[in-house]
């Protein structure tokens, strides 16, 4: 982590015309609706669009401050796509702290508040209605705050942006219900009006505006929300899923379809790039147990060789100080990101946002569940999204072949630890419903890598797949050091002086504020 960044200043950074405020602590502000002053048309909203994207993914300046302090300091852990590995940092042991929520939060609502401003602008009450524009400015909606839901439960949703000094909080089923009608509407009219070819093209750094890319989008992002709600509304996930896989805009089912946000020099580079030039994270053990049991061919696309003693390893989650200060725990001993990843490509290298083996996997499960998406059995699914993966990353031909037809199993680990192998199930698809939905779960858990840990970790509560090592240490007394220990994040602390009305509705909405309360769509 920069030592300029240190002091997670990062709650106030709420401007709705690409420029930073300066700090504060107060909430008016923060939601201020910015569009009471302007109307805003065209080419100003293509721009304000593209701080919408960038801030919503908690990526609001050059050090990438928001995106570290919830993505790779808890849900990047918490899916364990890596391990910590800097003594300063307890997070890995399941310690809330404070300041780094209060920061990752207003990083959102910076995107947030933006994209409301959009929102309003383009709707069918604003001064020039515009809706193919209001159409894609809703997916991106629920695209950024389907995390943040998952990871805190209730969060401000339906009166973010309306100038309130107190914005009161939505329950989790209220925004997921609204997530359902808005992508419903939204994939309609980009249906209806797909041959105007573009929208936002001025200002969109994921798909530059192609209406086409934005309905697939939508339409896998459809049916992502179908599966997250598929215990606890078996019925509506169904219609959801299938409608979305009906739908005549299609997928994300090809590689040339992904979502990735490109880096904009010099403020808005790859997250992932800057900050793993920190030395703070390494390869997890559960990563190296999977990977090196399957001999998976993506293990180099992924991985870099450890510097003192070359091949791949990793390190348990849930290290204590004294423990990362043992030479086998050390950066040097374990893998990092390969250079595609690191800072000498942060310019260059786009972000994932969502894959097409992502949506194969999603597919493959509602098909398990007997729902009609596909005229593809589960297993043929299942294999395409490996498939699909694996062509992403540039891997084909033999290797493919040989990797799906596999049964080699995870590995126990040669490690200080005695580490165990993380599972017994092999990449060949298996025999029984309990394997196969394992399979899909651990399969769907590597192609989301490395950007992605947002979603893994909430389909790891959802599903309980793939099986992951337990933590080595837990220092939090709600929890304990099993994977699945924790539910949530606690609420910003700045929350309960900022906007205590609204961190109460969160409260009563939980019966709490607690890490081990589960989501309202995490049902066993």
């Amino acid at each position: 982590m920069k030592n300029n960044i240190t002091g997670f200043n990062l709650l106030a950074v709420m401007c709705l015309v690409v420029t930073f405020s300066s700090c504060t602590k107060n909430f008016e502000e923060l939601n201020t609706d910015k569009t009471r002053i302007v109307t805003l048309k065209g080419k100003q909203l293509d721009k304000l669009f593209t701080t919408a994207e960038y801030a919503g993914i908690t990526n609001t300046d050059q050090w990438a401050g928001g995106y570290q302090l919830l993505q790779s300091l808890y849900t990047d852990e918490q899916a364990q796509f890596f391990a910590c590995t800097q003594p300063r940092f307890p997070s890995d042991r399941n310690t809330m702290v404070g300041n780094w929520i209060n920061g990752g939060w207003g990083a959102f609502l910076q995107g947030a508040n933006t994209l409301a401003s959009i929102i309003k602008n383009t709707g069918p009450e604003s001064e020039v209605p515009d809706p193919v524009r209001h159409a894609v400015a809703q997916i991106w909606k629920v695209y950024i705050y389907m995390p943040m839901t998952d990871m805190f439960g209730p969060i401000p949703y339906s009166q973010v942006g309306n100038g309130e000094d107190q914005v009161l909080y939505d329950s989790q089923e209220s925004i997921y219900q609204d997530f359902m009608v808005s992508l419903a509407d939204a994939t309609a009219v980009l249906n209806q009006n797909i041959s105007q070819g573009t929208t936002f093209a001025d200002g969109d750094v994921i798909f530059d505006g192609n209406l086409n890319k934005w309905l697939k989008f939508g339409n896998s992002l459809r049916l992502r929300v179908a599966m997250r709600v598929s215990r606890v509304d078996a019925g509506k996930a169904q219609s959801e899923a299938e409608a979305a896989a009906n739908d005549q805009g299609g997928l994300i089912t090809e590689n040339a379809d992904n979502a990735f946000m490109r880096p904009s020099p010099p403020n808005y580079l790859n997250p992932l790039g800057v900050i793993s030039e920190w030395g703070e994270f390494r390869m997890s053990a559960s990563m190296e147990s999977i990977m090196k049991g399957y001999s998976d061919p993506r293990i180099p696309k992924y991985w870099e060789p450890t510097k003192n003693n070359g091949g791949y390893k990793g390190i348990r989650n849930g290290l204590t100080i004294e423990q990362m200060s043992e030479v086998p725990n050390s950066n040097e001993n374990n893998s990092n990101v390969p250079s595609r990843f690191q800072n000498a490509a942060n310019t260059t290298e786009p972000h994932g946002l969502m894959v097409a083996a992502e949506t194969w996997f999603n597919l493959a499960e509602a098909k398990l569940n007997g729902w009609n998406v596909s005229s593809l059995s589960p297993k043929e699914l299942y294999e395409g999204g490996i498939a699909a993966s694996m062509a992403q990353w540039g891997v084909s031909g033999g290797d493919v072949t040989t990797y799906i037809a596999s049964n080699a199993l995870p590995i126990a680990l040669s490690d200080i630890y005695n580490t165990p192998a993380a599972s017994n199930i092999p990449v060949a698809w298996g025999a029984t419903e309990a394997v196969q939905r394992e399979q899909i779960g651990t399969q769907k858990w590597l192609a989301l890598y490395p950007s992605m840990s947002p979603e893994a970790w909430s389909e790891f509560r959802r599903t309980g797949y793939p099986k992951l090592l337990p933590r080595l240490n837990n220092d939090n007394p709600e929890l304990s050091t099993s994977a699945d220990a924790m539910k949530r994040l606690i609420f910003p602390p700045d929350e309960s002086i900022i906007n205590p009305a609204g961190y109460q509705s969160g409260v009563g909405f939980l019966g709490g504020d607690r890490n081990n309360i589960p989501m309202w769509w995490d049902v066993d």
